[in-house]
């Protein structure tokens, strides 16, 4: 092999694996509304059916919750057996906020806030989960 190639070849592997290192600041949800309550049903919701709807918007993509007291649960995704993120969800009958807890193998700097940005992206697809479920809840 070529000094050349041999130098392109190393350059490319630590593209990759520098490239697959994107970290971003952690992105916590703050106060979140639910929606307006378009539905005369959603005046009857209770705490729990919020926690319910929740936990199964959460289901879809793998979270799974233990409630810590009403109105708090605390969320973790384990992504592909290696990644783990760990979230506070707190909420009330209008509003709720998802915020970082702990992780394993996503890079979190608690100097900086960065974490690996794959965790921003799935505490996004969490919210628009969570507003998705109690849209259809309040329509029922």
């Amino acid at each position: 092999m070529t000094p050349i190639r041999t130098i392109l070849i190393v350059a490319a592997a630590a593209i990759l694996v520098l490239g697959g290192c994107r970290t971003s600041p952690v992105q916590n949800i703050q106060n979140a509304q639910f929606g307006s309550p378009t539905y005369a049903s959603s005046s009857s919701l209770t705490l729990d059916d919020y926690e319910r709807a929740i936990i199964r918007a959460g289901a879809r993509r793998g979270w799974s919750f233990e409630r810590v007291e009403p109105g708090h649960l605390i969320g973790t995704v384990i992504v592909r057996g290696k990644h783990t993120a760990v979230v506070d969800v707190t909420f009330t009958t209008e509003s709720y906020s998802i915020t970082y807890n702990s992780s394993r193998n996503l890079d979190h700097d608690s100097s900086t806030g960065e974490i690996h940005s794959n965790y921003n992206s799935w505490v996004q697809n969490l919210r628009s989960d969570i507003q998705q479920e109690v849209q259809t809840l309040r329509a029922s």
